[in-house]
């Protein structure tokens, strides 16, 4: 392609306004520039048009080489900046709620504003003897998983988690974008939800339940008898008065689930089969990194729940249920989270019973 000078196109222009023929003012070129290749008629005319229409005809893309700048384009960059205004605690770039790809909205947050995706880990501090208990389950796991491929399809894994009205819920992958190098604080709001569900090994979601008081023993052993049950034998059709022989039962060890009924009703329904404190098979204490409601559930729904601030308490419940049955028709996904069990257990091995935070499921 011929590159015309500044001084090459002043003479096109000016020589086509004296003869008004593009024929001629190639010629004229030819003798004028003997040492240059003349232009094409086009290019003349190409030059002619860009004159008129932006008054030049010099390169209109001299210094912006390379890929042009679309994405990272001032009204993106406002947008990003006033959505992580309305609501810092975005899930992720992947679901940031402007229709940005997540590679731009990653490239907007941490080079135009500076912004890092802080994520809150809930990091129990682990007692001496928590190594050994932690280890001792994720053997015992993967024990089971080495002689049963089918072991986790019959795991039903529950807990509940208190849900504030600002935001906030006990998740490890909760995102928080603040300034790089300003971590921010995690307040909790007294108003609150307190939801829970169970994740089974099958990929079925059992719940949602909720607590209108904080959860203790006896509401905890109602809901199990007039909620769980019912729900449990319409998935697994078990007869009523039968017991769930072909299930694990897994909850961890908060006071309400320590309480002797429970306890008790637990061993009537399950036998052997409870995986929780006070039962032949242990969960060990303060480890949510290695239950799929901890690591994978609750910062899931938060995630759908939350893209925008919810009204008030019923307009929480209401997009929890939603959620949840958007999540019930989507058993891939839980599978992948109770299967995530396995991989968390190794890892807990080679780290010696240390946590495993970060690792995804």
């Amino acid at each position: 392609m011929v590159q015309l000078t500044k001084e090459q196109r002043a003479y096109l222009i000016k020589t086509f306004y004296e003869t008004r023929s593009l024929q001629i003012t190639c010629e004229s070129f030819r003798e004028r520039f003997p040492e240059s290749q003349a232009p094409a008629l086009k290019t003349i005319w190409a030059n002619v048009r860009k004159f008129e229409t932006h008054g030049t005809c010099l390169n209109r893309n001299k210094g912006n080489s390379g890929r042009r700048r679309t994405g990272r384009s001032e009204r993106n960059i406002e947008a990003v900046r006033q959505r992580l205004a309305e609501n810092p605690r975005a899930t992720s770039a992947r679901r940031n709620g402007i229709g940005l790809p997540s590679a731009t909205f990653n490239r907007i947050t941490r080079l135009d504003l500076t912004m890092h995706p802080y994520r809150m880990h809930i990091r129990h501090g682990l007692l001496p003897g928590d190594f050994d208990r932690r280890m001792r389950f994720s053997r015992w796991l993967i024990n089971r998983c080495q002689r049963n491929e089918e072991f986790l399809r019959s795991l039903v894994v529950g807990n509940e988690a208190a849900f504030s009205l600002n935001g906030q819920v006990n998740s490890w992958n909760v995102r928080h974008y603040s300034r790089a190098k300003e971590p921010p604080e995690f307040n909790f709001s007294q108003q609150k939800v307190t939801v829970w569900l169970a994740l089974t090994g099958r990929g079925e979601v059992i719940g949602p339940f909720f607590f209108e008081r904080n959860v203790n023993g006896e509401n905890y052993l109602r809901m199990i008898n007039n909620e769980i049950i019912p729900q449990l034998r319409q998935h697994y059709r078990v007869q009523a008065g039968g017991a769930f022989r072909r299930l694990w039962w897994l909850q961890d060890g908060a006071p309400a689930h320590r309480l002797v009924a429970v306890q008790e009703r637990l061993r009537q329904l399950f036998g052997n089969r409870v995986i929780a404190l006070g039962h032949n098979v242990e969960w060990p204490p303060r480890s949510p990194d290695l239950t799929p409601c901890d690591f994978f559930l609750w910062g899931y729904l938060k995630g759908k729940v939350f893209t925008t601030p919810p009204n008030d308490l019923n307009d929480l419940r209401n997009r929890i249920q939603h959620e949840v049955e958007m999540l019930r028709n989507n058993p891939q996904t839980v599978r992948k989270a109770v299967q995530g069990m396995l991989s968390r257990s190794q890892l807990c091995l080679e780290r010696e019973g240390g946590h495993v935070e970060g690792v995804g499921a």
